[in-house]
């Protein structure tokens, strides 16, 4: 359900700081917003010339949204939310809150898990699966608990019909912005055409809608349905090109900014669906916003490169390979424009994207390699010849560091192919001046992989600083634990574990003080499986439990490492924890990962009443996540109920949307798990109203 926050709200988060933002159907995605950074003059006069204005009609709860005061944004102007002025390198800057400057919080590895987590996570997995789930024995001594709440219940074919029929229904009678909206993005995760009315019937009205919410999200849920039918092919290709058949959907108006930007990552949504042969209608469309830069704006420009990011890897037929091959080659002339520092904010969401595409030893691959080696290398000593002709915006550097740990392969001897990819990784991790730049260098060194990475990784952690720097190595370890788990697991066979990283990290953490190095190196232990140090984590969860941050982290982690023993704490601080969403939200995670389904009836009692928008949205999610079909019920009573708040019957739809999802990971985690979030744009995210930020 988009999410966009009253502007007082959005305030005092950033004010607060550490406490999480859940704005309507929002996701909690770091400590505080990541603002867009301010366009450039030119740039902002580019998207003013490409669309008409994004004004909403100011219905619904959301009155201080994009079309309320305070808040309200053209096409593609400036950040939704706080205004702050842009750093140099575009990042944005704000006061101070509790002593921290807001510009060093937006570097925090908090922000990279949040939006990363989920392939970590693969919740759904988890609670389907089985694995981790409650202990018979568990249930033996506690007879309180019903041996049914062992199992999650799948919703079934029956049921999704019946919730779609449900859901169409409610879309057709809402008059407000947060049902509307919450219902198109519900049927959309669901997928499923009602024998009445297909989805592109019942989204199509909303595009010629007086509210912009309501145009982006009908554009976009096009996409998260998922539907590979023509009609709706074309009908998101003609919103991005701005066509006539468009503009009549649209009341006869150009279709603006957003809703192309909405209407882009769509297309991306089903272009990673899309069989071979019919993906060149998406290709064309989305590379001819990218052909004619001067005359498209940030927002569309952002959205074509990362929705031609989704492009399957896999294809293997020659038609496949002619159609990557021409999408690299497009992403390439892009990159290689001379257009300024304020357009390399755009250009450098082509370094992941090349990433996603290019498989390594490819040819390609190979080439864009060492071009991205060379511009971070340059980054290395601005006085020097190399340096004078690259680019300048820091974003750029941030953006080939994330590549090329996608792109090397691992460095195992000091003569292997990349091993100068590792060493460079390495030394732009100690030396760049670029912060971000080095905290995403350690992590695509751990990506590279390998025995000298790791070794490298090891000594990285003792030299660090501990409250900047340690926590990324600690992250960085984890990743390279978990990838060689995973790659185990592949092959069929059980994960050695690494003992010296394991004890490398439980040394660290047990001599970490500072409150954001304790989660990091926690989450750290988690992803490395390390279940003899969950004595360890119990005990520091509950000595830090009043600190929402740790102890949310630390629960995570126990759930990471599948530790039964900690499900009785982490249930008690759940239940302590009714005004702390996001520490409710990661007990509930960490409960999911332990096979705990025991909160479906206490969740949904959360959903009604004269609950916050905080607690509707924890509420909501976290239904959303487990997932079970047991939820449906009480979740459609809650949705058909006139009597309650028009926002708590659109949180219940939102989480309708969840528990029924057809895919195992949030729709947006395609965009969210690979992109530089730090060259946001608006409708990227910006903590509130961007596709990331959608629940």
């Amino acid at each position: 359900m988009p999410s966009y926050a009253p502007f007082a709200i959005r305030l005092l988060c950033l004010a607060t700081l550490l406490q999480p933002l859940f704005a309507h159907g929002g996701q909690y995605r770091g400590p505080c917003s990541v603002s867009p950074p301010q366009p450039s003059t030119t740039s902002q006069n580019s998207q003013n010339n490409s669309g008409g204005s994004a004004s909403g009609s100011g219905s619904g709860s959301a009155s201080n949204s994009r079309s309320g005061s305070g808040t309200s944004t053209s096409s593609g102007g400036a950040s939704t939310g706080p205004s702050t002025p842009a750093s140099p390198g575009g990042a944005a800057l704000g006061g101070k809150a509790r002593g921290a400057a807001l510009d060093d919080d937006l570097g925090r590895w908090e922000f990279w898990w949040e939006f990363g987590k989920d392939p970590y996570l693969r919740l759904r997995d988890a609670i389907y699966g089985g694995s981790g789930g409650v202990q018979l024995d568990d249930a033996l001594l506690n007879p309180a608990r019903n041996l049914r709440s062992l199992r999650v219940e799948r919703p079934t074919p029956a049921d999704l019909d019946r919730v779609a029929a449900a859901l169409f229904t409610t879309l057709k009678q809402a008059q407000d912005r947060d049902t509307i909206t919450g219902c198109m993005v519900a049927l959309a995760k669901i997928g499923r055409d009602s024998p009445r009315c297909t989805l592109q019937d019942a989204f199509v009205p909303f595009l010629a809608s007086g509210d912009q919410e309501q145009r982006e999200t009908a554009a976009l849920a096009l996409g998260i349905a998922g539907s590979l039918q023509q009609p709706s092919v074309e009908l998101l290709c003609a919103l991005v090109r701005d066509t006539e058949q468009a503009q009549k959907l649209s009341r006869g108006s150009s279709v603006n900014e957003r809703t192309r930007a909405f209407a882009a990552f769509g297309l991306g949504l089903l272009l990673q669906r899309t069989p071979e042969p019919a993906a060149q209608d998406i290709v064309l469309t989305l590379l001819d916003v990218l052909a004619t830069p001067s005359t498209t704006g940030r927002n569309l420009k952002v959205a074509a490169i990362e929705a031609l990011s989704l492009l399957p890897r896999d294809w293997s037929t020659d038609a496949g390979d002619t159609l990557r091959r021409r999408v690299v080659a497009g992403l390439g002339a892009y990159y290689d424009l001379d257009l300024g520092p304020g357009e390399q904010l755009m250009q450098a969401h082509v370094p992941p994207a090349l990433g996603c595409l290019l498989r390594p030893g490819d040819a390609a691959a190979e080439a864009w390699k060492q071009r991205f080696a060379a511009d971070l290398e340059a980054g290395l000593d601005r006085s020097g010849p190399a340096a004078r002709n690259t680019k300048v915006n820091p974003h750029i550097a941030q953006s080939c560091a994330l590549a090329l740990g996608v792109l090397a392969s691992p460095w195992q001897h000091e003569h292997d192919a990349d091993a100068a990819i590792g060493k460079l990784l390495l030394d732009v991790y100690r030396r760049h001046r670029d912060q971000q730049t080095r905290s995403f260098a350690i992590l695509s060194l751990a990506r590279q992989g390998g025995s000298l990475a790791r070794d490298a990784l090891l000594r990285e952690l003792d030299q660090a600083n501990q409250a900047i720097e340690r926590p990324w190595c600690a992250m960085a370890l984890g990743v390279s634990s978990a990838r060689s788990r995973e790659a185990a697991k592949a092959s069929g066979q059980a994960a050695a574990p690494d003992t010296l990283v394991r004890d490398a990290l439980r040394r660290h953490f047990a001599a970490a003080r500072n409150p954001s190095t304790i989660g990091s190196l926690a989450i750290a232990l988690g992803l490395a499986g390390d279940v003899e140090a969950a004595d360890k984590l119990r005990a520091s969860l509950l000595d830090n439990r009043q600190q929402d941050e740790v102890a949310g982290y630390l629960a995570m982690a126990l759930g990471l490492m599948r530790d039964h023993r900690a499900m009785a704490d982490i249930r008690t601080l759940r239940q302590e924890s009714a005004r702390r969403p996001f520490l409710q939200m990661q007990c509930v995670r960490a409960l999911g990962l332990l096979g705990d389904h025991t909160l479906v009836e206490e969740l949904c009692r959360e959903l009604e009443g004269d609950q916050t928008l905080v607690h509707l949205s924890a509420a909501a999610s976290s239904l959303g996540q487990i997932g079970d079909r047991r939820s449906i019920e009480p979740l459609l009573m809650l949705m058909n109920r006139n009597d309650l708040a028009p926002l708590t019957r659109a949180f219940a739809a939102v989480a309708l949307g969840g528990v029924c999802d057809k895919d195992p990971l949030p729709w947006n985690a395609a965009f969210s798990t690979c992109t530089n979030y730090r060259a946001s744009t608006e409708t990227l995210t910006d903590g509130a109203a961007g596709i990331l930020d959608i629940l």
